[in-house]
Parts: C-alpha cells; structure tokens; sequence
C-alpha cells in the first residue's frame, strides 16, 4: 500500500492535479495536506511545510466515525445491538428518573444521530463526565430516531459505551483489532476528557496516510489481505444512508444523507467530515479516495472550494484506465508539491507609518482581552507584537507575507486532557504567525495554532495619530478566549 503512481497511470492528467492544487491556494484556503489515491495508490500527495506525511494532524470530527466502527466490532461480537438502550449501559451515571425520550434512545439513534435533545457546552461545565451531563442535563425535547440533527454529544457518549463494553481504550481497541493489521497508526493516539474517557467524538491525532488507510478498509467492505477485520453487513450499513440529514437546514455537499456517524456523498460515495475542513471522501464506483487536512475555521466557504473544486478537476475528469503519460506535466506537478508552504499574509512589508510607533508603548483601555499595553518592534521582514496580559509580559514574532514559527506565549491551555490545563506549567502550543500592512496605517497579524489543537485568530491594529483601535477575532473552540475582542489604546507620550 502507498505504492506511488503518476496521475496519468490513475487515469487523471497531472495538469489538473495542479490546477486543483493552485485553485485551492487562490481561493485562500489553509491547507496542510492533500493526498489522493486510486486502488492502493497515491497519484497525488501534498504537504504545506511544516506539514509532512509523517507528522500527525488532529483530526476532529473524523474521530466519530472511528467510533462507529469500533462499535462495529462489538455488534459482530454480540456485545451490543443497534436497539439496545443507551441508558441501560450506564446506570451509575444517572442521577435520578430520566426523561422518557431519553429512556427510549438506542445505539443506533445515537449512531444516526437521530438523538431526543441537546446538552451543556462540556467545556462550560464544571462535570468532568460527559456521559453523565449528556444523560442528566439533556433537555429531551423530542422523541429520538425522528430527527437527525448533528449531536457532537452523543458520539462521545457512543465512545463511552465502546470503552464500557469492550474494557478497552477506544484506540487500544482499534489498534488490536484492525489499525495493526493496516500497519498503520503507528504513531497515532486520541486525546483524553476531563475525566480520562477518550474524546471520541473529536480528538484522534494521526497522519493523512494512516487515515487513508482506514477509508481502504471500509471501501474494502472491512476487508484487508484476505481477513474480514470487520462484517461487510455493519460497514454496508455505516457507510449507506440511513437516514436524510437536511431537516436542520443542512443542505451542502455532505447533505445526501447519514449512516453511522459517517456522511454519505453523491454516487453513493461516503466520507468523514471534520472541524475546520479534515475530510475524507471515498468514491467506491471510481475506487477513489480523497483526504485533506488544514485549518479553516473561521472561513465558510472552504469547504465548497475545498469539494466543488475536487469535483471539477479531479472527479469528473479521471478516467477508469490510464491516459498517456506526460513527463512535464507531471515534472511540474512534483515541483510544486516541493515548495508548498503554510498560508501566510500577502502585503506590504513596509510603511512609513511604522516609524512613528516602532518601539512606542500603547496603553490599553479596559477591554475583554485584558491586554493592557503593548509595542512593536520592526526588523526587516520581520517584527515583534510585545504585550502585557495578567501572565505578564509576552513576546509574538511574526513575518511580513511569510511565517515566523514559534512558542505562542499563553500559559494554561489543554494538553492531553481536554478541557483541562496542562499539568506541564510550562506548556505552550506550537504556531505561525504572518503580517501585512493592509493600510499605511493599518497592521493585520494572522496567527495560526498548529499544535495538537488547532485554531487561528486575527489581530488588526488600525492607528491615526496617537490612537490605536485593535480588533482580535479568534476561530478556536475552547481556546484563545483571551484573543477576542476590541478596544482602543493610547500611545504613551
């Protein structure tokens, strides 16, 4: 497997490899990889540096249907059926009389997320289970296998059940049972809850390969070098429709329906969908298989970019049987996967106007930040945001139209237990941080958190005499929270 193949031999030209490639760049979208495959054969694989095929990636959402087929594995074992009670498998964790939709909820309503109600915001909440808020805070509001509408939750507490019934970890399990007959996942692993659960409806960290790897299992009806690792009957109904998944206003390429936390594509394909743009489609009648990875909260249309263009170049266009091969397309295709590099801003790397503030403290008004001063330093191509919060003082360097990768300074964020602050005080997430000057007196930062979690924020810096405005957005989920915000800062004469 992984076996490498020009784009010619898989039935695609190299020329649309790179146009895709180029029209996903144009359009802004935050890569980190790219990686196609036909049969067991990369015809296309690319890595935005510091990205590589070696380097796990988180991959969000696409954790929950790891766990449907881990699920999988105990329905073939006849540990569990798909009308099974959920409650019934967790009767220490409920506190008193459940509501009767959440009496009636079933594996598989979970499963197709055909769910009664919706829960607290774990993050927000100070119960480290999440198994035991989803079955005592649920508001219940409607009777369960009637509605799909996408309940993140719940496919926590299907990862619970896993670890309940088979007395394993969710990846131990996956490991022993099918990742080490892939001989893949070697260096992956799946981030803990507050409580020691795994978070299994978003936190499985491994590379882009390994993952293709498991959408060959499944194209494969479960079945790897001869050994059903899983029934071809479960990975059927996984993998088909189940159940429309629109009546919530869902209505973009994923929306043509949902089996078991896996969503159906059209041509009765099928693929796994994550935060932030981890997806991976699987085209069984062209035996194709896409994965993409990046970080694109925050930006709504780069899944249309990332899929509509997909289509338009690749899809429609690879052919069953090889085409002619051509040494320059291909050529030039290898080279431009050589000099991929993560997005940074593009602009001016100078004003004049950075003369008047290079060095100079501005003192900020009272703002939900809590920034309290700040300055610049500028050096060439390069500069220094340098700012007060309640931890102290902080040091960002960034780069005008390309990366500066460092230590991002803020103390206290998760680790390896969600929710959580590291037991490491000393813990900080990798990053890139890029600028421009959008305005002669305007300053745009572009952070990017390129760690086990991911996440993104802008920083403007807008300034007329001896004012400055700042404006920080953050795109992070339960992170950068000290990032978000706006206020005014006088410079300090």
């Amino acid at each position: 497997m992984f076996e490498k193949i020009t784009p010619e031999f898989a039935g695609i030209s190299s020329q649309n490899i790179t146009n895709y490639i180029k029209s996903i760049e144009r359009a802004g979208v935050v890569s980190h990889s790219v990686l196609m495959m036909k049969g067991n054969d990369i015809f296309a694989e690319y890595y935005w540096k510091p990205f590589s095929k070696d380097k796990v990636h988180r991959m969000y959402s696409q954790t929950k249907s790891f766990v449907a087929i881990a699920l999988g594995l105990l329905y073939d074992d006849g540990k569990i059926k798909l009308n099974d009670k959920i409650c019934n498998f967790f009767p220490d964790k409920i506190d008193g009389e459940l509501p009767e939709y959440m009496k009636q909820m079933t594996v598989k309503d979970m499963l197709t997320m055909e769910t009664c109600g919706e829960t607290p915001n774990w993050f927000c909440s100070d119960d480290f289970d999440r198994t035991h808020l989803y079955l005592n805070k649920n508001n219940a509001r409607i009777p369960s296998g009637m509605r799909w509408n996408y309940d993140s939750p719940a496919s926590q507490v299907l990862c619970s059940l896993v670890e309940r019934v088979s007395g394993k970890s969710l990846f131990d399990l996956l490991n022993e049972r099918i990742f080490r007959y892939l001989n893949t996942f070697k260096d992956a692993q799946i981030l803990k809850t507050k409580n020691d659960d795994s978070f299994g409806d978003s936190a499985l960290l491994c590379t882009t390969r390994d993952i293709a790897s498991f959408a060959r299992l499944l194209m494969n009806n479960g079945e790897w070098n001869g050994k059903q690792l899983i029934s071809k009957e479960y990975v059927s109904l996984a993998t088909s429709k189940q159940v429309c998944n629109i009546e919530t206003g869902f209505t973009d390429i994923f929306a043509k329906g949902y089996g078991f936390q896996i969503w159906c594509l059209e041509d009765n394909g099928f693929g796994f969908n994550g935060m932030g743009c981890q997806f991976t489609l699987c085209y069984p009648q062209k035996d194709l298989i896409f994965v993409c990875t990046g970080d694109n909260q925050g930006f709504t249309d780069a899944k249309a970019v990332i899929v509509n263009n997909f289509y338009n170049y690749i899809y429609d266009n690879i052919k069953e049987n090889p085409i002619p091969e051509n040494k320059s397309a291909y050529n030039h295709s290898i080279k431009l996967s050589e000099n991929l590099e993560l997005f940074s801003l593009k602009g001016n790397s100078r004003s004049e106007y950075q003369n008047n503030i290079s060095g100079k403290k501005f003192i900020c008004h009272k703002n939900p930040t809590g920034i309290t001063e700040f300055y610049f330093e500028f050096f060439g191509d390069e500069g220094k945001f340098v700012y007060k919060n309640e931890q102290g003082e902080k040091v960002l360097p960034f780069g005008f139209s390309k990366n500066v990768f460092s230590k991002f300074p803020q103390l206290g964020y998760s680790d390896y237990h969600a929710g959580l602050p590291s037991e490491n005080p000393d813990f900080l997430y990798d990053c890139a941080v890029s600028g421009c000057w959008a305005e002669s007196e305007k300053l745009i930062l572009k952070l990017q958190i390129i760690d086990i979690y991911l996440g993104n924020a802008y920083f403007t810096f807008s300034f007329k005499d001896n004012i400055a405005t700042v404006s920080m957005i953050k795109n992070a989920e339960a992170f950068l929270n000290e990032y978000s915000g706006e206020f005014i800062a006088e410079m300090n004469l």
